[in-house]
């Protein structure tokens, strides 16, 4: 298992955030996920044989939100 922050850009509300956890939370691989509206940041366990960074990030910014950075 692997752990990222990515740190967003573009939520407006507690629904944005909940929004990208529910899409994280669809995607292949992922464990467990934590959105903040407050911290601007998703938090991410992954299983990286079934998916990887760039993948989680796409699915954020195919939703209208920005990826600003990736953190381990």
């Amino acid at each position: 298992m692997k752990t990222l922050t990515l740190v967003l850009d573009g939520m407006h509300c507690t629904g944005c955030a909940q929004t990208i956890k529910a899409l994280l939370d669809l995607e292949p691989g992922v464990r467990q996920s934590a959105v903040s509206f407050e911290d601007r940041n998703a938090r991410v366990l992954f299983d990286p044989g079934a998916t990887d960074e760039a993948r989680l990030a796409s699915a954020i910014e195919k939703a209208g939100f920005k990826v600003t950075d990736r953190r381990p």
